[in-house]
């Protein structure tokens, strides 16, 4: 018993020492700003997005976006809509891709079987690509750009208030896909 009456002075203090010893390290860490918690990263301007649309086709954005959804088409192809953080007219934009079984039935955003669409071709490396404009009501244009890439169909959509004309927003279209896709 007189051992047990010994032992308690000593935890004692060494229940002090280490809170003290605890409270100089927070102390430390407050004032040393090398040793504060990390901060979570802030918005970088110039970071690069990536988002895969097929094993042989990747989205690289040049300027920032705001991933709005992501999904799966049919299973074998993926769909992302983006927000642009750009001055340019193009501020949304929705990126597709699917397999050679299924582009019969791709689902479009935006699909009229009644109206006629101006339609563009573009020479895109060694094949052609499309890009359709649609008129929808208020004065906005509905452009589609569609090419085929190791049999995968890929889209690229986008809405637009129709200020400009539909062949200046084909090629813009045109000019952003070219500028971001990276084809393996």
């Amino acid at each position: 018993m007189k051992w047990a009456i010994k032992i308690i002075p000593v935890l004692f203090l060494m229940v002090m020492a280490c809170q003290s010893s605890e409270q100089g390290i927070l102390t430390k860490k407050k004032s040393d700003p090398s040793l504060a918690e990390p901060k979570p990263e802030e918005k970088k301007s110039n970071l690069t997005k990536e988002l895969r649309l097929t094993y042989h086709a990747v989205w690289v954005a040049k300027e920032n976006f705001e991933l709005l959804k992501s999904g799966s088409i049919f299973g074998t192809g993926n769909s992302y809509e983006i927000q642009l953080e750009s001055d340019k007219q193009i501020q949304w934009m929705r990126l597709s891709s699917t397999d050679r079984e299924n582009q019969s039935r791709f689902p479009y955003f935006y699909q009229d079987e009644v109206q006629n669409p101006d339609v563009s071709y573009f020479v895109w490396g060694n094949k052609k690509c499309s890009v359709l404009v649609f008129s929808l009501p208020g004065s906005r244009l509905y452009a589609r750009w569609e090419g085929i890439h190791n049999g995968f169909l890929l889209v690229f959509e986008t809405i637009i208030p129709g200020q400009n004309g539909s062949k200046e927003l084909a090629k813009e279209l045109h000019q952003m896909v070219l500028k971001s896709l990276d084809l393996y």
